[in-house]
């Protein structure tokens, strides 16, 4: 029975432990008397070394359930300072170097004779007196003990340092950071300790030995072989054995892949940056708080506030035209995956009211949703909204004029011209009838200038079905009417066909027929119109038997203000026709008619 009282005690694990005898006699002469207690197995072994206090243990290498390295490793959980001693009989180097790696007090081959007994002896003397010689110090051996349990339980990599910088203790977490078992880890040095003294012109690893400094916090980068570089976050701090600093702790996380992630996430914020102010347009990130997370060099320059200022505020804070719970609307039922459109207006930091079109769409912004506002200056939209207002209330003020009373007083004029056909001569009846003419083409004039502003000013109006016969029907009967002299044909039946027009479609055949009238240089002008239906659209051409139109012409005739050849016209019907036919999605223009004259054809796109 060994016990802690009495002399050295030897475990012996073996299935064949003939060599004892000789070993003890030599040990006796050594080191004094030894108490041995033998295993056959690895299992036996450890039962055996919980009931005795235990001074050396020494086993072969090949055991019935497990190897002799493989017991060093289960010893060392609990005992990492006892002697273990491999005798082992194959005598390897694998063997040896396996051993060494995991920490063996020493190796010996058991080669079986009486010399290699006495060796043996030797080797055991030796690893005793100096076990012995530690134990002297229990409170640090406790101490130690204690600290490596703890660590073995840590989920983090943990360890103890000598002065040196070198592993005493680790644990199998640090050990699989550095890619090694503990064994192979315990006695090197640590490039984290290495880093950290370079880093700074002190050297604070020298500091916690030498009781300056109680702590040591921080990150380091530096190389593992066969890993590269790695980030670890650590924490350092003496280790006090009875107010004796006896080495340094040390606990270590790996935030390698944490970094790495955060070095991707900034230079996708810095390049989502660059893109945002690269933009002409302030544009403004959102967050689910309704505060700004992010805005571009444009938001800065325009609003006059500082990023800073900006970025503590919210759009709240700038929109001057939206009430505040009508912008939480909007955040808050922003569409997930198209845009939102509307105009407000921004106030700068100097008072200035700056109207904008917001374009706003969800983003993501620092792994979290957000909305990405772009907002468009209006100003010189705004302005010529306002002008082009001022002038449809000027056409329409023109247009009352020549309805009421311009067009009143021609009427007018052409009815005394009428009363006077009694009363002149047939030389001043020449000059009447002219009178006449002229009052009713100023009476058309009005009527055009009319239909001009009224188009001017209802272009925003949507398109409805129109059927085209009944319009033109009438317009050809009207024409009939107005100038009786001329002649007026249809070539074939008019199609029943619908197109996408307004109530101004009249206008665009009764300029293109009394264009042809009036513009005609012939005794009886002749009018003829065609119709015909296309799969997709409808075309109608308008020939007369006047003098025709120039290919230089053609291509200006229907601009603002031109006019035919020696016309009285204003060139205003043909620049409304155009206009309106646009207007429709159609197209018009003049070709040649045969012998003589003008064929004004035009294009509308049927009704779907």
């Amino acid at each position: 029975m060994c016990t802690g009282d009495g002399p050295q005690c030897l475990l012996v694990v073996d299935d064949d432990p003939s060599y004892v005898g000789p070993v003890m006699d030599r040990l006796d002469e050594r080191i004094g008397p030894v108490d041995v207690v033998t295993a056959e197995t690895v299992g036996e072994g450890l039962d055996l070394l919980a009931d005795h206090d235990v001074d050396c243990v020494v086993a072969a290498y090949a055991l019935p359930d497990r190897t002799g390295v493989e017991c060093l490793d289960a010893v060392r959980d609990d005992h990492p300072d006892l002697p273990f001693v491999l005798f082992a009989a194959e005598g390897s180097e694998g063997i040896a170097s396996e051993a060494i790696a995991a920490g063996v007090t020493d190796y010996l081959p058991n080669r079986r004779t009486s010399r290699q007994y006495d060796v043996l002896a030797d080797r055991i003397a030796d690893a005793v007196s100096a076990s012995r010689s530690r134990r002297d110090q229990p409170a640090r051996n406790e101490e130690l003990s204690l600290y490596k349990r703890a660590f073995a339980k840590m989920q983090e990599g943990a360890c103890l340092y000598d002065s040196d910088g070198r592993f005493r203790i680790v644990n199998d977490f640090l050990a699989d950071f550095y890619g090694t078992t503990r064994a192979a880890l315990e006695g090197q040095r640590s490039g984290l300790v290495d880093t950290i003294r370079e880093q700074g012109d002190d050297d604070p690893f020298r500091a916690l030995l030498d009781g300056e400094r109680e702590s040591v916090r921080g990150e380091a980068t530096f190389d593992i072989p066969n890993r590269g570089e790695v980030v670890v976050n650590y924490r350092l701090a003496p280790l006090r054995i009875d107010g004796d600093i006896d080495g340094v702790i040390g606990v270590a996380r790996d935030v390698t892949e944490q970094r790495a992630r955060e070095r991707q996430l900034e230079r996708a914020r810095e390049e989502s940056q660059e893109l945002i102010n690269g933009m002409n347009d302030t544009a403004w990130v959102i967050g689910a708080d309704e505060g700004f997370l992010a805005v571009n060099d444009a938001a800065v320059e325009k609003m006059g506030y500082s990023r800073a200022e900006l970025l503590s505020m919210g759009p709240q804070d700038i929109d001057v035209s939206l009430p505040d719970d009508r912008i939480t609307s909007l955040i808050e039922t922003m569409p997930e995956d198209g845009r939102q459109v509307f105009e407000t207006a921004h106030r700068t930091k100097d008072g200035e009211v700056i109207p904008v079109e917001i374009s706003s769409s969800l983003v993501t912004y620092r792994g979290e949703t957000a909305i990405l506002s772009v907002a468009r200056d209006i100003t010189e939209r705004k302005q010529y909204e306002q002008r082009l207002e001022r002038q449809r209330d000027e056409l329409d003020v023109l247009n009352k004029v020549l309805r009421h009373d311009i067009r009143n007083d021609l009427q007018l004029v052409t009815a005394y011209a009428d009363i006077l056909r009694d009363h002149v001569d047939d030389a001043g009846m020449e000059h009447l009838e002219t009178v006449r003419e002229r009052a009713n083409h100023a009476v058309e004039l009005t009527q055009t200038a009319r239909e001009t502003a009224e188009v001017t000013q209802s272009r925003d109006t949507d398109n409805e079905p129109v059927e085209v016969r009944p319009v033109l029907e009438d317009e050809i009967e009207d024409l009939r009417n107005r100038y009786p002299d001329a002649d007026v044909s249809v070539a074939s039946d008019l199609p029943a066909v619908t197109v996408r027009a307004d109530e101004m479609l009249p206008s665009v055949f009764r300029n293109l027929l009394t264009n042809a009238v009036q513009h005609n240089d012939k005794a009886v002008p002749e009018v003829t119109v065609t119709a015909t239906e296309h799969a997709d659209r409808v075309t109608v051409r308008v020939a007369d038997n006047g003098p025709g139109i120039s290919d230089a012409q053609k291509a200006v005739v229907f601009g603002e203000g031109e006019k035919g050849l020696d016309s009285p016209g204003s060139g205003l019907g043909l620049y409304l026709v155009d206009t309106l036919v646009g207007t429709y999605g159609g197209e018009v223009h003049v070709d040649d008619n045969d012998p003589t004259g003008a064929v004004f054809v035009v294009d509308l796109p049927k009704a779907a």
